[in-house]
């Protein structure tokens, strides 16, 4: 009892972990964290088969190239599960997910469509669902060990003052990303404990020095390492360098063999045979050869773009990233977060009174330093590497070095502000140091309230189901239609139920500029429960019949498809249907509203209409970014092509055309460079899978005005004819243009950070009508 009455703070912190950790799990629908549901086909594999999975290019992807400890204990804890369903089935999948990914919002998020066996008000969970929990649950307690170590790893680098341990347990037990994968299915959360179990032990060796019990503890937890995940044999490095520490002073090489050899031999009959496997059936002990071959690899030279690119999503999803990263907090929260922890690291390079604990935190810092170098390598040989979840085996570290150095750098801060407010007047007073307690406290309190709000406030939301609306709120709706639509085309049957019946609608704004965005909320109510998925389309037409902007999802933004309804239940609908950047202006549109197989027809109104017209919208022009908007062109942009001209604005002078007749397009171009070399303007019309069906390419006007005599500020009027094929069938098509040099290389479309856009830009669409249409 005396023991854990010193230690209650860790208690606390991890009865608090382990609630927020259940509640984030049952928040997160199965698999839809990061490759959860590959972690589970290998955890049912062993269950099913009772043999290791193997790497397949023919074959529905599991996480076969990972070792197979975590695996295995996921299988022990599940194996009593019983589920009809087979192990590589596919969930069915919701083909509007990741709407506009990087942005805070509950729009489609969900990769997969759940039913209400996931629900756990609906009753005990069961079946595949029932699996996914237990192995869920595991891992939660896989991360609560990860918590506990990490306070021992505070402790064991300073042994008097726990109030630095309890800082560093917090920040891991309290960081989003770490409580969200500790819920979900992952061998991230079992890594971050193997490499904190072999940091505390190689903490023990430099402080006690080697022993035959450390070297054996060494190479068990290497060897158990080893097989939970490849990346962690960058813990050799780790394990050398304690060492090295170990015996600087004493120069006892004859324990420092030893312990090389008993580490290195324990990790090789512990883990070996996972190799050997790896060389028989890929000829790689790795397996990684096979892992690029199947996930796109790339060689690492060259990339370094890739990693200065990759940075802010490796630190925002180390914090928290939900999902596959499309259910992001907001920026703010990850640069508050660096701000953060750059005060707190800074506090290391400050003096002070107290001698510091080099041998230790030279461990914390290799550590580190050592995943992140690892996450590095890993950016440039995979797209995919950018993932924060691969920094945890160095968090424990991290986060104790990062407590350890925040009190620190708090409190030069205080020094500095009752200096300032001394030299001013205002001030007379000296500071005291802050207390180690009340900044753990300040810390502890601060990423509790973080880990909530990223549950009740970002994850939560982006998956729960739309709340029904109340009687009084029906009665209140705005706008009202009572439109039902039906189960097939006409004609209607007055004794047949629809599948939906809108009840009313709001558009807003009804006024909108090119780049601006219209929300339509729909309030529909549920008829009847089908057994086929039907969506729902919103459509900005301009009045003469080309498409403006379009927005199509399943019901409830995803969350809410039509197999999971419940008759009877209405809701509400917000659609941002955003107008692009190129839509030409002046305009006047209308909204039309709809509901359709994906891959079918469109169900009807019982008067036989497959859509229903809504609010008038019009769209206005923007003011010219040019010169300060003092010299305007018509449909003004700002498109950056390389940072050597801007499209600056353009016009059409018909938008519907039949096969045959020409449409003539006309560019403004604004030079912002000289430039060495002439480059052509290409303008196509697009169909289907980019099919050209009119073109004009060349120089700009006609070719007499290369872009080799362009003067910074020029603008160039370059007008291009795209006559229509004769063979050209009736609907929509895009105008892209671009400019490209005479190898063919076109110039990247920029954003204004630099970063690469696309090497086009697509105008407004265009219709085509056929002879018959008048």
């Amino acid at each position: 009892m005396t023991k854990l009455r010193r230690h209650w703070p860790l208690l606390l912190i991890l009865v608090v972990y382990l609630a927020l950790a259940v509640a984030y799990s049952l928040a997160s629908p199965i698999y839809e964290p990061t490759d959860e549901l590959r972690h589970f086909r290998y955890v049912r594999h062993l269950v099913v088969y009772r043999s290791l999975p193997v790497q397949r290019p023919d074959a529905p992807r599991a996480q076969s190239h990972h070792p197979p400890l975590y695996y295995t204990l996921g299988a022990l804890v599940s194996w009593w599960v019983t589920s009809a369903q087979e192990v590589y089935y596919e969930p069915p999948i919701n083909p509007y997910w990741a709407y506009r990914y990087w942005e805070v919002s509950d729009d489609n998020k969900n990769q997969y469509i759940h039913g209400d066996d996931e629900l756990f008000q609906e009753g005990p969970f069961h079946g595949v669902a029932l699996a996914v929990y237990v192995v869920r649950w595991m891992t939660v307690l896989i991360g609560a060990t990860v918590v506990w170590l990490t306070y021992r790893i505070g402790r064991e680098t300073f042994p008097d003052r726990p109030a630095l341990a309890v800082g560093g347990a917090a920040l891991v037990a309290f960081n989003p990303q770490f409580i969200y994968l500790s819920g979900a299915i992952n061998n991230d959360v079992p890594a971050a404990l193997c490499s904190a179990a072999v940091l505390l032990v190689c903490l023990r060796l430099v402080r006690e020095g080697p022993s035959v019990r450390t070297d054996v503890a060494l190479g068990v937890l290497c060897g158990l390492a080893l097989l939970t995940k490849f990346n962690l044999l960058a813990l050799l490095v780790l394990i050398e360098l304690a060492y090295v520490l170990a015996v600087r002073r004493t120069r006892n090489w004859r324990a420092f063999l030893r312990g090389n050899l008993v580490v290195l031999g324990l990790a090789a009959l512990i883990s070996g045979w996972w190799f050997w496997r790896n060389y028989l059936l890929y000829g790689d002990p790795t397996g990684m050869s096979k892992v690029n071959e199947l996930w796109a690899g790339r060689p690492a030279a060259g990339n370094w773009w890739a990693l200065w690119q990759s940075l802010p999503y490796l630190w925002s999803s180390l914090w928290g990233r939900f999902g596959y990263g499309q259910v992001p907090m907001p920026r703010f929260i990850y640069q508050g977060l660096l701000a953060f922890c750059v005060l707190a690291l800074a506090g290391h390079l400050l003096p002070r009174r107290e001698p510091l604990p080099r041998s230790a935190l030279l461990l914390l810092g290799a550590t580190s330093l050592i995943f992140t170098a690892v996450v590095s390598y890993y950016i440039l040989i995979q797209p995919a590497g950018a993932m924060g979840r691969f920094l945890f085996p160095g968090l424990p570290a991290f986060a104790v070095l990062v407590s350890a150095g925040l009190s620190q750098s708090l409190t030069w801060v205080v020094r500095l502000w009752y200096r300032l407010s001394s030299l001013l007047g205002r001030q007379t007073e000296k500071s005291a140091p802050l207390s180690a307690w009340a900044v753990s406290l300040a810390v502890t309190v601060g990423m509790v309230a973080l880990a909530v709000y990223a549950l009740v406030g970002i994850l939560a939301p982006a998956f729960a189901r739309p709340r029904p609306l109340t009687e009084s709120e029906i009665g209140a709706v705005p706008n009202p239609t009572n439109v039902e639509f039906g189960v097939g085309p006409p004609p209607w049957r007055g004794d047949k139920r629809g599948v939906a019946r809108l009840l009313g609608y709001r558009v807003t704004p009804t006024v909108v500029e090119p780049g601006g965005m219209v929300k339509v909320t729909l309030y529909w109510q549920a008829l009847a429960r089908t057994d086929r998925n039907y969506a729902v389309f919103v459509h900005l037409l301009s009045e003469i019949g080309t498409m403006v902007a379009q927005r199509d999802t399943y019901p409830g933004l995803g969350r809410y498809p039509t197999t999971i309804w419940e008759p009877g239940v209405a809701f509400a609908d917000t659609y941002r249907v955003h107008i692009p950047e190129t839509a030409y202006a002046p305009d006047v549109g209308y909204v039309q509203i709809g509901v359709y197989l994906p891959d079918g027809p469109r169900l009807t109104t019982p008067d036989g209409r497959d859509a229903l017209r809504l609010a008038t919208v019009e769209i206005r022009p923007r003011s010219s970014p040019l010169e300060g908007g003092q010299r305007g062109v018509p449909n003004p942009l700002d498109f950056n092509f390389g940072n050597q001209v801007t499209l600056a604005g353009y016009t059409l002078d018909r938008r519907v055309v039949r096969p045959g007749e020409t449409i003539r397009l006309t560019l403004h171009w604004q030079a912002l460079a000289p430039m060495e070399r002439n480059y052509s303007v290409f303008a196509h019309i697009l169909g289907v899978e980019d099919q050209v069906w009119a073109s004009d390419d060349g120089w700009p006007a006609k070719g007499n005005a290369p872009t080799g005599q362009w003067q910074p500020g020029q603008i160039v009027e370059d007008v291009r004819d795209l006559t229509v094929g004769l063979t050209t069938p009736p609907g929509f098509y895009d105008v892209e243009v671009g400019l490209y040099a005479s190898d063919g290389e076109r110039l990247p479309v920029l954003a204004e950070d630099g970063h690469w856009l696309d090497n086009r830009v697509l105008l407004s669409k265009i219709r085509v009508v056929d002879e018959a249409t008048d």
